[in-house]
Order: C-alpha cells, then sequence, then structure tokens
C-alpha cells in the first residue's frame, strides 16, 4: 500500500502542476493532455508486461523496490525540464519504472492472504490511490504556491528512494500459491499466448476489463483536470483547489474501497455475481451527482442564513462519486486473483493494467483535453467544464459491462460458490 501511495502521489501530482506547468512552458490544453497522459501510459503499459512476466518467475520484493527507485528518479527529473520534449521523456520514466508496481504486488497479496477476503485486501491495498491523490494534490498545490512547480517535483519525487530501500528490508517473498487450493504448477511459467487463451475464454473477465478501462478513462480524465476545472470555472488558487480536493477525494475513496472491498467478501458468499454487481450497481447511481456536479455555476449563494461559495458544493459532492467510481478496484482484482493460476497471475494483472491504463491514462486526459481546446473558442474558459460534462457517459457504458460479466461469473468460477470462508 505504502508503494501504490508513492506511484500514485508521483503520477499525479502533475494534475495540480498542470496550469503552472502549461504557463511556463506554453502549452496547449491538448499537449498538456498529451503529456499528462499517453506520455506516461504507453510506456506504463508497454513495460508492464514484461516486468509481469519476470514477476511469474523471480523475486517479486527485489521487482517492486528497483522500480519504486526509478519512478522516484524519473519524477525529480521532471522538475528539470525545459520544455514539453524533455518533460515528456521524463514522463514516459516515471510510466517504465511504474509498471513494476501493482503486478508484482497483488501476486505477493494473493500468496498471503486466502481467496475469501481478497477482495477487501485487494481494497485496502488500492488505498494507495486516493492516499497518492491526497498527498499529490497537497504538497504539490502547496510547494507550487510557496517555491515552484520544479521543486514540487524534486521534493516529492526523491523520498521515494529510500521507500525502495525500506520495503527491500522488511517485506518477505512467500510461497507462490500457499494460499489456494489450486495445485502449483512445476516447471516453467506459462507462455503470454497461454495467459492470454486463458483470458480470453473467460467472458465475465473480459466485460470487467471493458467496464474497469472507461471508469479508468472517465476517473482518470476527470483527476488530471478536476484541478484545472476549479481554478478556471470556480475562480480558485492552486493551493486552494489542493487543500480542499485532496481530502474529499480521499474521503470518497478511502470510503468506495473500503465499503465495496468488505461488502463484496461478505456478498459472494451467497453468489459470486456481486464480484461484478458492486461496481455495477456503485457506477450506475453516481452517473446523476457527475452531472449535477458539472452543471454547478461559479456563485455565491445563502442557505439557512449562511453565505458560501458553490465551489464548497462541488467539492462535497465529489466525494459520492469520488467512492462509487473506484469500487470496482477491490472486487475486479480479487476476481483476477482468484481465477487464475498463481504463475498466471501478475502477468493477469500486467494485462488487465495494459487495456484499462491504455484506454483510460492514454486516451482520457488528451482527448478531454482536445475537447476543452475546441469548445474554448465558444465558452472560454468553461470550455473545459463542457468538456468533462460531455464524457460523463462513459460511467453509464461501464456499468453496463460490469452488468454483462455479472452473466458468465457462475460459469467461468465453475461454481456458485467457489469463495468459501
Amino acid at each position: 500500500m505504502v508503494a501504490f501511495t508513492f506511484s500514485h502521489m508521483d503520477r499525479n501530482v502533475m494534475s495540480i502542476l498542470l496550469n503552472s506547468i502549461k504557463g511556463d512552458l506554453g502549452l496547449t490544453d491538448l499537449e498538456a493532455g498529451l503529456m499528462h497522459g499517453p506520455a506516461f501510459a504507453l510506456f506504463y503499459v508497454a513495460f508492464g508486461l514484461p516486468i509481469a512476466r519476470a514477476a511469474d518467475r523471480f523475486n517479486r520484493v527485489n521487482i517492486i523496490s528497483v522500480a519504486i527507485a526509478l519512478w522516484s528518479g524519473m519524477t525529480a527529473l521532471c522538475g528539470a525540464a525545459g520544455n514539453f520534449i524533455q518533460l515528456a521523456l521524463a514522463r514516459m520514466g516515471v510510466g517504465i519504472g511504474e509498471a513494476g508496481c501493482v503486478p508484482p504486488a497483488q501476486s505477493i497479496i494473493a500468496d498471503y492472504i486466502p481467496p475469501h477476503n481478497r477482495a477487501f485486501a485487494m481494497s485496502i491495498f488500492s488505498l494507495g490511490a486516493p492516499l497518492g491523490v491526497l498527498l499529490g494534490n497537497v504538497l504539490g498545490g502547496y510547494l507550487d504556491d510557496v517555491l515552484s512547480w520544479r521543486h514540487a517535483f524534486w521534493i516529492i519525487g526523491i523520498p521515494g528512494i529510500l521507500v525502495a530501500l525500506v520495503i527491500k528490508l522488511t517485506i518477505k517473498e512467500p510461497e507462490r500459491g500457499s494460499m489456494d487450493s489450486i495445485p502449483m504448477t512445476a516447471g516453467n511459467t506459462p507462455p503470454v499466448g497461454e495467459v492470454l487463451k486463458t483470458i480470453w475464454k473467460l467472458k465475465s473477465l473480459k466485460h470487467m476489463m471493458i467496464g474497469s478501462s472507461l471508469i479508468v478513462f472517465g476517473g482518470y480524465g476527470a483527476t488530471a483536470w478536476m484541478p484545472a476545472f476549479l481554478e478556471r470555472s470556480h475562480g480558485l488558487e492552486t493551493f486552494q483547489v489542493g487543500l480542499m480536493l485532496g481530502p474529499a477525494m480521499l474521503l470518497g475513496g478511502v470510503g468506495g474501497l473500503l465499503l465495496s472491498g468488505r461488502l463484496t467478501d461478505n456478498l459472494v458468499q451467497k453468489s459470486v455475481t456481486w464480484y461484478a454487481r458492486v461496481p455495477a450497481l456503485a457506477t450506475l447511481c453516481a452517473v446523476p451527482f457527475t452531472v449535477f456536479i458539472m452543471l454547478i455555476p461559479q456563485a455565491t449563494v445563502t442557505l439557512f442564513g449562511i453565505s458560501f461559495a458553490t465551489y464548497w458544493l462541488v467539492i462535497s459532492l465529489i466525494i459520492i462519486p469520488g467512492a462509487a467510481y473506484i469500487s470496482y478496484m477491490g472486487p475486479a482484482n480479487a476476481l483476477m486473483q482468484n481465477m487464475m493460476p498463481p504463475r498466471m497471475r501478475a502477468m493477469t494483472v500486467a494485462i488487465f493494467l495494459f487495456v484499462t491504463n491504455l484506454v483510460g491514462m492514454g486516451l482520457g486526459p488528451p482527448l478531454i483535453g482536445q475537447v476543452s481546446d475546441i469548445m474554448q473558442g465558444q465558452y472560454g474558459n468553461e470550455g473545459l467544464r463542457y468538456s468533462l460534462l460531455s464524457f460523463s457517459f462513459v460511467y453509464v457504458w461501464a456499468a453496463f459491462h460490469f452488468f454483462r460479466a455479472r452473466r458468465y461469473l457462475v460459469r467461468d468460477l465453475g461454481t456458485e460458490q467457489i469463495i468459501k470462508r
């Protein structure tokens, strides 16, 4: 979880710094989105597959430790960039390093935690996402205001190298498959083609991947541009955004992860279809809140004799979709670990991340930025507001695929109650 926290802090700090970087380097919204999204995501997913292959064969703790040191150093290098190309190259390095975190980490967790507790365990691990977003927003916003966006990258990146050393010295590599009834396969790790064939046969897993990709598309795109939206459409300063948005996203993320993880572990005792139902229902219920948030104008209103700016309403309501859209992580990650044999698990996670992040991180920020650029001609600074609003439909699309996954779960897991305490 600590590793995952630093991962999300280092990748997401750019969101709070985006306006400052854009102004200093003279970038358009499209260029800023490309640098924030594809420059990171393409290398994250490309290197994720070979690193996961290594994690299914070699010491996973060593892989995680080296990965943290690499992405932390490259985050610090972002602060030395003098133009778009240099910053994009440093972001590529961050992506390569972070590719070595999630697949080996989730594989290790599956060898420490039995199947009936894995949704909650994966949710605990996933707490690193909202924690990292909080730290990235608050620290990044503060450092940008009092020093500069360059200092923010340096100060946030360098401590990760010490975290790499701590993880190397304190985490023990567990025996593979020790918590499963699945027999451990002797010999070499299965080839990538065999893993892909296994995934292809599992319709439930394919629909979970598509639904998760759409959630990441909308969620990562919104996370990347939400600070800029609050600055442009509600007149907030960078540090104000970090100080308020970070805790709101943390509250929503922690609540959504813990509730969905515990709820899923309990409900799958009755039916394994809840691995898909929980994220489907949560996602669908949050869509109206997302649309309403994007439509709230900048204003001062009076309620019960108390005057307050409407940005407080925006910040407060963000907690609800923040909790709902992250609820897929615990169930989806647990499902992968429970479905796949031990020596296919890290590669399965890497393939899952390849699909979700190529679509989500690779396309989300630049497409939202491009539509914002187009709409600025008519709406000015409000172009970003309407760009974010126009992409709200992807959450309904995601819920559809989660519901479709439900239809195949019993068959793909092989029994109605395979997950028993």
